[in-house]
């Protein structure tokens, strides 16, 4: 009943919300993203030569293309809708697998239903908000697989890892291991072969886009993109003049002067020639011809990410108390309001313009509720160490119990812990700009634990009192 209850409160505050106005943004100039007509009409070959980001997200648009050649658009915005009521709905079944109570649960679930972020990332064609919704089915699925312990429970969980592993960089397949570690350490000891088993298959779609860039690029990774996300908390952080110095000393490559989100066309000069007769179309145009956008995909960029990775050493070498300084503001800017993560929040050229339009006093008046007491720009953030701790000392607690239900919440509660500290940790070491954004991935369960600890801090402090 709960979870039919939640859905119409879902779909009517959804339906009002488009009566508003407020339309779904779904553009297909991402740098992330191929050209729109190789994706649907070339979509396998796109694919297998694309490198530059992990290849999820251009897999669901060459499939959105095919089916809804004449509105892609609205296809994607039933996708993108029926994505948010589940995300809901898996909120409010994680809530009450870790302890809430069936009206904290729920409260919860309808609350985060209603963040602007939530409506914002909703409403726009971008990986935030399939991501989350995986992540937090994912963890549902590990309550269930570490309970019953079975082959297909544990092939389930894994497999949407390692969805999440070809749709987001950040989940790199390291953190594919971690969670096949925690899967072997949760399950019963008689359990642990079934385990083994459901990796194989998960294993092998992550792996295999790792294994392809590898082949066809010399890059071991699913995003070759990473040295230039790492350049902006490093060599990008360096004082003008004296990135200047180690460029003419030539400690520091010649690109380390360009921004790492320039477009292939700024490194023509380095190169004499986009032509290569080693590479297709898709990595020799400079930009995509069906949306007039930078072609992130260029073969340029393969040379020029291999020396920035060098630049990025030598950085770390030189100045690592400057890069600590670096993760530092990235930790603040990572707690900020997520609604303002686009350099171009407050003008037109933002992705989130047409939803300020409509929901900008109600975005406001919700940034300043949470994002100005008692330190702003973090706001009530700043108590999530606090909230991470406690989470930590009751999931161990839960575990050592031995008990069945209690041990399996324990392991949940510590899966949830274990993403919100990755999620912070990858956001603010790795990359700088933006980072607000990522936050949301693990906002459900940042809110959920902290609902748990405040609603156990009132039980503890009411039993006091009637003592």
């Amino acid at each position: 009943m709960a979870h039919l209850l939640l859905s119409l409160i879902f779909v009517l505050s959804r339906l009002a919300l488009a009566g508003m106005g407020l339309q779904f943004s779904f553009s297909l100039d991402w740098m992330w993203m191929a050209d729109a007509v190789d994706l649907r009409d070339r979509l396998a070959e796109t694919l297998y030569y694309y490198h530059a980001f992990p290849p999820g997200m251009n897999l669901l648009t060459g499939l959105v293309l095919k089916a809804a050649p004449a509105n892609p658009g609205a296809l994607a915005h039933v996708l993108f809708a029926g994505m948010g009521l589940i995300l809901v709905n898996v909120v409010l079944a994680l809530g009450r697998l870790l302890g809430l109570s069936p009206r904290g649960a729920f409260g919860v679930a309808v609350a985060f239903s209603l963040l602007p972020a939530t409506i914002y990332f909703e409403h726009l064609y971008l990986y935030e908000l399939p991501v989350t919704t995986m992540l937090c089915l994912a963890a549902v699925m590990f309550h269930r697989a570490v309970r019953v312990s079975s082959t297909s429970a544990w092939l389930t969980f894994l497999m949407l890892c390692a969805v999440i592993g070809v749709t987001r960089s950040t989940f790199h397949l390291a953190w594919f291991a971690v969670m096949i570690v925690m899967a072997l350490w949760f399950t019963r000891p008689d359990a642990r072969r079934q385990v083994l088993v459901a990796t194989v298959l998960p294993l092998v779609l992550l792996a295999g886009v790792y294994g392809k860039n590898l082949a066809l690029f010399g890059e071991f990774a699913a995003s070759t993109f990473g040295p230039a996300s790492f350049h902006l908390v490093t060599v990008d952080r360096l004082p003008d003049a004296e990135r200047a110095r180690w460029i003419a000393e030539g400690t520091l490559s010649p690109f380390a002067a360009i921004s790492a989100y320039a477009a292939p066309r700024e490194y023509l000069g380095f190169f004499g020639t986009s032509e290569h007769p080693g590479w297709p179309p898709q990595l020799t145009r400079l930009e995509q011809p069906s949306v007039l956008a930078a072609n992130f995909n260029h073969w340029f960029l393969l040379e020029v990410h291999r020396a920035r990775r060098q630049d990025v050493l030598h950085y770390l070498r030189e100045r690592p108390f400057g890069y600590l300084r670096n993760v530092m503001a990235g930790l603040q800017d990572l707690l900020r309001p997520s609604t303002e993560w686009h350099p171009r929040t407050g003008t037109e050229r933002s992705p989130h313009a047409q939803h300020r339009q409509i929901l900008g006093p109600y975005e406001r008046g919700y940034n300043n509720l949470v994002h100005r007491f008692p330190v702003a720009p973090i706001g009530l953030y700043v108590f999530l160490p606090l909230v991470w701790l406690w989470g930590l000392w009751q999931g161990v607690r839960l575990v050592r119990s031995g008990v069945e239900e209690p041990r399996a919440r324990g392991a949940l509660l510590l899966f949830c812990l274990f993403q919100i500290v990755y999620v912070v940790a990858a956001s603010s070491m790795l990359t700088y700009l933006e980072e607000s954004r990522y936050r949301f991935q693990v906002e459900p369960m940042i809110w959920l634990v902290t609902t748990l600890v405040v609603t156990t801090a009132y039980g503890y402090l009411s039993d006091r009192r009637h003592v």
